[in-house]
């Protein structure tokens, strides 16, 4: 039974806590005995909350018993990428800058997810403040992929979407500001879904884009339709955050998609994509076309905001030659990390303006101070600011994409391409990224936060035994439309098999 709890979706559990057929206890048991199993090959965790998360599971088992009202995830549980703030939980943001911060109260994320029920179980692993194509950081190993743990398992959601997709967890938290919901989704076979941008507010997180957004991760769409009607709304606190009240997404999942007009690209006329991946995401788009779709072949380019990348690929480098052995490969190595109660103030303070936490002169001077805690990334990015190229032409390209892909929405309801340009790619010596190119895997991602547009990834197949993710795009606040693709796609076609890693346990 035990097997069969941590199998099961966050939506079922839900039902069954309700009825009393299971226990939040049972389930938080069963998932926290999957982690011990798991978590030394996979490391798909910063923190594991046990004792907490049991005594929280053994309250919601209580308010069941006494019939009181019950939350949407009341009893489910539930891991936070350590991004997020948690109350009474590190929240380390996988930085040793961060290592002895323990929050003094819950972010609006932990803050809703506690409030509709679910028992937070740890927080998961992710590359240093959430900016590295690799979940590796200074704390702990590195997140690694359930199919093969030779290979990275995305980034920088990585280690939410390991968890998932070996039952750890039935639903976790991710964030995206450029992919890093969908890239991990698509290289571990999970769904995510990258929200409009202050859609999901960041109050009480270590923010790193404005075209970011916080966002679930799960193995059916239906759970990412629960957590967002959990997570999404506005928050005052919170400058950055939409103000009207977000759609309802669960309502439109029986909808499918007979009639919708669905954009397919296969290459934004200009991505080379493995052999593997590009037939599952073509045959992914034919079973929406078998299902009533009207699917159109584009044949119109669609560039990367950041151009040609050579400054990104000079940043690489740099970072792939930074010596291995560093004092900042191994946590407890070098200074001690800072303690943080004068900190922690502003830390809340700078939510009341929209430039994001990493993004705001409070972080990096803190940053400056500590420079020889951080990662080589991080501290080469506080020497190189400007490594994406001139910020006018930036902004034009962006200007050019944005008017460009308004003009596609005005047209179609969906925009689909493969999430990934590879299946996940082994993960390489010292701090180096693992992709071929300069631009970090987000190769078709990153579009939809460049316009602001909502998309998520869903498992299409697989390629050479590893998972292909089809990326579904959406109209600017339209995330029903986007997880109705999703639901029809997922509900119609074969599963994938668990993951090896996780098979085996």
């Amino acid at each position: 039974m035990d097997d069969e709890l941590a199998w099961m979706s966050a939506t079922e559990l839900r039902a069954r806590i309700a009825t009393g057929e299971v226990s939040p206890v049972e389930v938080t048991e069963a998932c926290l005995a999957r982690i011990e199993a798991l978590e030394p090959e996979l490391h798909a965790f910063i923190t594991v909350a046990a004792d907490r998360a049991l005594a929280d599971a053994r309250a919601a088992a209580d308010a069941v018993a006494a019939g009181r009202p019950l939350g949407p995830l009341h009893g489910v549980p539930v891991a936070l990428k350590d991004e997020a703030w948690t109350e009474g939980i590190a929240s380390t943001g996988g930085s040793r800058l961060f290592q002895r911060f323990v929050p003094r109260r819950d972010g609006t994320v932990s803050e809703r997810l506690r409030a509709a029920g679910a028992v937070v179980v740890g927080k998961t692993n992710l590359p240093e403040l959430a900016a590295w194509p690799r979940s590796k950081n200074p704390l702990v190993p590195e997140s690694v992929n359930p199919w093969d743990p030779s290979r990275i398992s995305g980034a920088s959601s990585g280690g939410s979407a390991a968890a998932v997709a070996t039952g750890m967890v039935p639903l976790a938290i991710g964030s995206d500001g450029g992919g890093s919901i969908r890239i991990p989704s698509a290289l571990c076979g999970t769904v995510g879904l990258y929200p409009t941008p202050g859609r999901v507010p960041s109050y009480g997180s270590f923010s790193y884009s404005p075209a970011g957004s916080l966002g679930p991760m799960a193995r059916t769409v239906e759970d990412l339709a629960l957590a967002f009607g959990v997570l999404a709304g506005p928050d005052p606190r919170d400058a950055a955050a939409l103000r009207e009240a977000p759609p309802d997404v669960w309502g439109a999942l029986g909808w499918g998609v007979h009639g919708l007009r669905v954009a397919w690209s296969p290459d934004f006329g200009r991505i080379p994509v493995e052999p593997g991946v590009r037939a599952a995401a073509e045959a992914g788009v034919a079973r929406l076309a078998q299902l009533g779709a009207a699917v159109d072949v584009l044949d119109e380019r669609i560039e990367h905001p950041w151009g040609d990348a050579e400054a990104m690929a000079a940043f690489q480098a740099a970072v792939a030659a930074w010596p291995s052995e560093a004092s900042t490969g191994a946590a407890g190595a070098g200074p001690e990390p800072p303690a943080l109660e004068a900190e922690e103030g502003w830390m809340w303070e700078v939510f009341a303006h929209e430039v994001p936490f990493t993004a705001t002169e409070r972080f990096r001077d803190l940053a400056r101070r500590h420079k020889e805690l951080l990662s080589p990334h991080w501290q080469l990015s506080l020497e190189a600011q400007d490594r994406f190229g001139p910020e006018e032409a930036t902004v034009r390209r962006l200007a050019d994409l944005s008017a460009q892909l308004h003009r596609l929405l005005d047209r179609y309801d969906v925009l689909c391409s493969p999430t990934m340009a590879v299946v996940a790619p082994p993960a390489p010596d010292g701090w180096a990224t693992p992709y071929p190119d300069a631009y970090m895997g987000t190769n078709f991602t990153f579009v939809a936060n460049a316009v602001g547009c909502p998309a998520a990834s869903v498992p299409c197949g697989l390629a050479d035994g590893l998972p292909v993710g089809l990326q579904v795009i959406g109209r600017l606040g339209d995330e029903p439309t986007v997880l109705q693709v999703c639901h029809a796609f997922q509900v119609t076609g074969p599963q994938l098999p668990r993951p090896p890693l996780a098979a085996s346990t």
